[in-house]
């Protein structure tokens, strides 16, 4: 779609606007692997260094700015150094920082998780997705005696091993298949693990016969159905389990609960939880220096005290007129653009037909690129691969300039 000659024109602009950034990318790669310590922030020709953020701009070290319209890949849920939580962090790390002991600061944001999330009857604190994951399975293993999960194709859970990729204790099978699951279910499967809507994967929804089926499944098979909230937890107040009405047996959280500073939890049933219980016989160990850390518990309880349903409710019908921009922009140039949606998150695709499933998505990486680095000279800082999570503080005047950069990003791509 994107010609050569096109592409080789928007890498040269990049670089031309960005000669700062270029000197910290050689910097990096003489220290960091590839010049950079997070595989997903990794784009060619090099990453734009960020050097400040506030609200929804984000500024780089040659001064450019950008409409943020990916919020450290939805974390950042109130934009950057969002007042309220940065006053909060500020007064808890004058308190000590972190304790070797529990703290009530811990209490106050699980007492308020377990309000609000239906699926969460106690819960457990880790310092990431990945290792909430990692929770969810030991747990799954010690409470129903089993050892192999069924994950979902395009799904993302973290970066270990056993939920990265081929592994002999798993099997993965795809997303909205609900016969795929039922076949792939037997005696040996500890639990389900699920995305609400693949992130990684294209931020696809599951449709709601699949889900009500997936519980059905699951529980006549003996499996536990974790459901992963991790980015879908912005998509209501109770997360994407009160949309879908959901009977979860565990909940994986992290990313926004911890308003931008580093957190993970397992929700669930008290009765699964008590396996974590040390004064119960036969509990299993879990530790961590930084669970429960202090500054995320305070942040990311402020972060959620001002993510309301009225807050959501904008973010979402936010998120739904800028989708119906983008693909109407995308047409208006002849491009084939397609828009899928999930409350306040949304995934540009290059590709005529709405993919169901991670199969679907097609990736042309020259012409993803090419968008990702158009939409950079426009000033609009999406996800390298399309993903899009709104804020609660852009505002329309905002929303408008990011469909404007959407349009002549498209502009770019056809030649115009």
């Amino acid at each position: 779609m994107v010609s050569a000659k096109c592409f080789e024109g928007l890498i040269r602009e990049f670089k031309g606007r960005t000669p700062g950034s270029m000197r910290v990318a050689e910097r990096a790669k003489r220290v960091l692997p590839g010049g950079e310590t997070r595989s997903i922030t990794y784009y060619s020709p090099y990453p734009v260094s960020i050097t400040s953020a506030s609200g929804p701009v984000i500024t780089d070290c040659d001064g450019n700015s950008y409409l943020d319209i990916l919020n450290n890949y939805t974390s950042l849920v109130h934009g950057h150094a969002f007042g309220p939580v940065v006053d909060t962090a500020i007064a808890a790390a004058s308190e000590g920082i972190v304790y070797p002991a529990p703290h009530e600061a811990q209490l106050d944001l699980a007492e308020h998780l377990v309000e609000r999330h239906p699926a969460a009857e106690k819960i457990r604190f880790t310092n990431s997705g990945t290792e909430a994951a990692l929770l969810a399975i030991r747990i799954a293993q010690a409470v129903t005696g089993r050892d192999r999960f069924v994950l979902f194709e395009g799904g993302y859970h973290g970066s270990a091993p056993l939920i990265s990729g081929p592994h002999p204790q798993v099997i993965r099978v795809p997303f909205n298949d609900a016969a795929a699951v039922e076949g792939a279910l037997d005696d040996s499967i500890a639990a389900v693990l699920f995305e609400p809507c693949l992130g990684v994967g294209g931020v696809i929804p599951a449709d709601p016969e699949f889900v009500r089926a997936l519980r059905s499944h699951s529980h006549r098979a003996g499996a536990l159905l974790v459901v992963d909230e991790v980015q879908t937890l912005r998509a209501a107040y109770g997360g994407a389990t009160e949309l879908y009405e959901v009977d979860a047996d565990l909940v994986i959280m992290a990313k926004l609960i911890g308003g931008g500073y580093p957190i993970g939890a397992v929700g669930g049933s008290a009765k699964h939880l008590r396996i974590l219980d040390q004064s119960t016989p036969g509990a299993i160990k879990h530790s961590g220096t930084f669970n429960g850390h202090l500054v995320s518990a305070r942040a990311g309880l402020t972060a959620l005290e001002h993510l309301t349903r009225p807050a959501i409710e904008r973010m979402n019908a936010s998120t739904e007129k800028l989708a119906d921009r983008i693909e109407m922009s995308g047409r208006a140039h002849g491009l084939p653009v397609i828009v899928t949606r999930f409350g306040s998150m949304l995934h540009v695709h290059l590709q005529k037909m709405k993919p169901t499933q991670a199969a679907h998505v097609m990736h042309d990486s020259t012409d993803v690129a090419a968008l990702h680095l158009a939409l950079l000279l426009e000033g609009v800082f999406a996800a390298p691969r399309g993903l899009v999570a709104l804020s609660t503080v852009l505002t329309d005047v905002h929303l408008e300039l990011v469909a404007t950069g959407y349009d002549r990003a498209f502009a770019r791509m056809a030649g115009a």
